[in-house]
């Protein structure tokens, strides 16, 4: 079994702003794909490859490295990891080549996915419950904030100084956290598997759990709505916005606040527990959504204001979620339980321009009314868990 020794509260600080540094390289690229097509001389579809590349790999590295985390140790795959990413990160910031600029936003994404699930599986082993509690909502609060912070830095830093200058600080964290985690105490030794297919042979047990099915369902949905929403937001409103003087990021900036969320979660969530904040959660992103739709394009400050109330749904629902798996997921597969949670969400995340785009001719209110009612059964789904567990 893994010590539940709990890391020194410099190296927790520093594992949550290198979650931040993290996720924010999927998103940095998108407000500077002009520029970067430019720069490069390429065409934009071939620039939004620059996004594409990082994500499928992304999406792939985290049912690898869910498991191999079950099997090598979560430090080991942590550090090691992070090695590789402050590497290829560093080597991205001198890349010209097209055809090496790809390939290294997809080494890059693979290499980027040995960190959020196996960290959140570190954390949630370590410590009180209190304790966990915290380290999962300040983690929770750096994955969400990134979707914002990572475009507000591209925008600000990139933009001005080109997308080396963006890489090369985050380069640094990734490789401070890994000498971090490489002085800290080790894991204690595991038994590995006989292969490494071995370990994705409890995934048939994980999708039969009725408790994790209610928790994959609803992540799925979560991001896939979220993204949906702000694609949605720029292209039914985006003119009536700037004619009021209020920039794609501006509208974002407004639900900052929302992104806190999951820190009020963490004084919560012991005494409430995971299952009732999940179900909480779902329902406030659900009417947020729903008064969305109501205001539809004709006002655009309520549409605003209900949309901090969907962004603090989600930022609830999504440290519920993750300490709903830990606590469900049986200890030998927990890593792979979180690792398909988070494959999972950022599916949904994948899909969420496809929903905005097949929505994106409809009335304003109507595309959101279809945000609200996938958020809604979402929600429905998470609440028929006990009467179906004890059926």
């Amino acid at each position: 079994m893994p010590s539940t020794h709990l890391p020194s509260f410099s190296l927790r600080a520093l594992l949550v702003l290198c979650a931040l540094a993290v996720v924010s390289l999927l998103y940095l690229p998108l407000p500077i794909l002009p520029q970067l097509a430019q720069t490069h001389g390429m065409s934009i579809p071939t620039a939004t490859g620059v996004i594409s590349a990082f994500g499928f790999a992304y999406a792939a590295g985290f049912l690898i490295f869910g498991t191999l985390s079950d099997r090598l140790g979560q430090r080991t795959v942590m550090m090691w990891g992070l090695t590789a990413l402050a590497l290829v990160t560093a080597w991205l910031a001198t890349v010209e080549a097209v055809p090496l600029l790809l390939a290294g936003r997809a080494a890059q994404g693979l290499a980027a996915a040995t960190f959020p699930p196996v960290v959140i599986a570190y954390l949630a082993e370590r410590g009180t419950p209190r304790q966990r509690v915290w380290s999962v909502a300040w983690m929770s609060t750096a994955f969400l904030s990134a979707g914002l912070l990572g475009q507000i830095y591209g925008a600000t830093v990139a933009s001005r100084w080109g997308l080396g200058s963006a890489l090369l600080p985050l380069a640094a964290v990734f490789a401070l956290t890994a000498w971090q985690l490489w002085a800290t105490q080790a894991d204690s030794s595991r038994s590995p598997a006989p292969s490494l297919l071995a370990g994705y042979r409890p995934i048939g047990r994980i999708l039969a759990s009725p408790q994790l099915r209610r928790v994959y369902g609803p992540a799925l949905l979560l991001l896939m709505c979220f993204v949906a929403f702000y694609m949605g937001l720029d292209d039914h409103l985006g003119p009536a916005l700037q004619a009021q003087g209020i920039t794609p990021l501006v509208a974002r900036e407004l639900a900052l606040p929302a992104f806190l969320a999951p820190l009020v979660v963490a004084v919560v969530m012991p005494r409430w527990g995971a299952e009732r904040v999940v179900k909480i959660g779902l329902v406030i992103a659900t009417g947020g959504l729903a008064l969305c739709a109501w205001a539809g394009d004709t006002h655009l400050y309520g549409l605003l204001a209900a949309s901090v109330v969907f962004v603090a749904g989600i930022g609830i629902s999504v440290p519920g979620l993750i300490a709903r798996v830990a606590s469900v997921a049986e200890a030998p597969v927990r890593g792979l339980a979180v690792a398909f949670y988070t494959f999972v969400l950022f599916v949904g995340a994948s899909l969420g321009p496809w929903l905005a785009q097949q929505t994106a001719r409809w009335p304003t209110g109507q595309a959101f009314l279809v945000l609200a009612v996938l958020l809604g059964a979402a929600a429905l789904y998470a609440m028929t868990g006990r009467r179906a567990i004890a059926a």
